[in-house]
C-alpha cells in the first residue's frame, strides 16, 4: 500500500513540475518573459530554419508546449483518456528533437561548450533527459 501512495505522490509531482515547465518555456517562447530552455529551443529551431519560417516553427512549437503543459495540468484533476498519450507522446518526440538539436548541434549550447563550461552542458543534457523520462513515467 505505501509503495503505490508513493508511486501516486511521485508522478503527482512529476505531473505539477512538467506542466508548469511546458508552460512557462511555452510562454516564454512567446515573448512573455525569457529562460534559458526557450532561449535554446529557439536557438535550435532557428538553427534548422530560416527567417519567416523559423518565427512560424517557434511559434507553433510554444504553443504545443503550451498546450501540452494545460494538457497534463489538468490530467491532474481529470482522466484524458486516449488524448493524455497522444499529448504526452507528441510531447516527447518534439523534447527529443529539441534537445538533439540543442544539446549536440547548436552552436551556441551544444557539444561546443565542452570545450569552455563542460558542466553547464552535462547539466543541460540531464535536464533534458529527466524531462524525456518524466514524460515517459507518466505517459
Amino acid at each position: 500500500m505505501a509503495t503505490k501512495t508513493n508511486r501516486g505522490l511521485g508522478a503527482l509531482f512529476l505531473r505539477i513540475a512538467l506542466a508548469c515547465y511546458f508552460i512557462i518555456t511555452g510562454l516564454c517562447m512567446l515573448g512573455v518573459g525569457g529562460s534559458i530552455k526557450s532561449s535554446e529551443a529557439g536557438a535550435a529551431i532557428y538553427e534548422i530554419f530560416s527567417g519567416d519560417l523559423a518565427k512560424i516553427v517557434a511559434i507553433i512549437v510554444a504553443i504545443v508546449l503550451l498546450i501540452g503543459g494545460v494538457c497534463i495540468a489538468i490530467t491532474i484533476f481529470r482522466d484524458l483518456g486516449s488524448w493524455d498519450n497522444t499529448v504526452m507522446l507528441i510531447l516527447t518526440i518534439i523534447w527529443i528533437i529539441i534537445a538533439v538539436v540543442a544539446d549536440v548541434f547548436s552552436r551556441s549550447f551544444g557539444v561546443n561548450k565542452l570545450d569552455g563550461d563542460a558542466m553547464f552542458w552535462i547539466l543541460n543534457v540531464a535536464k533534458d533527459l529527466l524531462i524525456i523520462g518524466g514524460l515517459l513515467s507518466i505517459r
